[in-house]
């Protein structure tokens, strides 16, 4: 399935792989069971296979800003990725309501329910701040990868509002993210992946989705 929609829209090469490995090290900094981590691993990495319907294959191919119509239409991606994740009977359950409510906002706002706090599942909200983490330190086209750092003082800006703020805090003292965005305390500019080694860089606009976040997620 990941192949599939990354082989469709090539400007989500390789995120799938890097935010699932960043949803597992928070939720082992989180002391999480090995079935907890592996379920987390499992929705982060298939958060995205909705994209593959042929729904949403125009929006994935414009260019530019969608129209609030196409906007609520790809706001539909997270039920439609849990739905086909939930074709497998494994991830019927803890994996398929990760997917669904990866959007969720901590103060309500998001979609496609609107849960906030902790209605909203432990899954979904690591997976929110990992796919964000590779958002953000991830070259664009019209800016480069963001440090650490800068980061960081973004998802604090938005803690309690996008973000639940105790995994904010969490992720901000992460030595094993620091290492897996190749980030150090002493460094500035951009961060090398460890994982972009050998995972080609995204490319591609980001389409604004909802909520004052000045970078779309996932």
């Amino acid at each position: 399935m990941v192949k599939a929609i990354e082989a469709r829209d090539p400007y989500t090469s390789g995120h799938s792989l890097r935010v699932c490995e960043y949803a597992r090290s928070i939720a082992r900094d989180l002391g999480l069971s090995t079935k907890q981590v592996d379920q987390i691993a499992s929705a982060s990495l298939m958060h995205d296979v909705g994209k593959i319907y042929e729904e949403f294959a125009p929006l994935l191919r414009k260019e530019g800003k969608l129209t609030p119509d196409e906007r609520m239409l790809m706001q539909r991606h997270p039920g439609r990725s849990a739905e086909l994740a939930a074709t497998i009977a494994e991830f019927r359950g803890p994996v398929e309501l990760a997917i669904r409510h990866h959007h969720e906002n901590y103060d309500g706002t998001g979609y496609p329910d609107g849960l906030s706090g902790e209605q909203i599942p432990l899954a979904a909200r690591i997976i929110m701040i990992a796919d964000t983490l590779d958002a953000m330190t991830t070259d664009r086209p019209y800016r480069k990868a963001l440090s650490f750092e800068r980061t960081m003082e973004e998802l604090r800006k938005f803690a309690g509002k996008q973000f639940d703020p105790k995994l904010v805090e969490l992720v901000a003292a992460s030595a094993n993210l620091r290492r897996l965005l190749g980030a150090t305390a002493e460094q500035g500019g951009s961060p090398v992946h460890a994982l972009g080694a050998w995972v080609n860089r995204t490319s591609g606009p980001w389409r604004t989705t909802k909520g004052p976040m000045p970078v779309k997620v996932g």
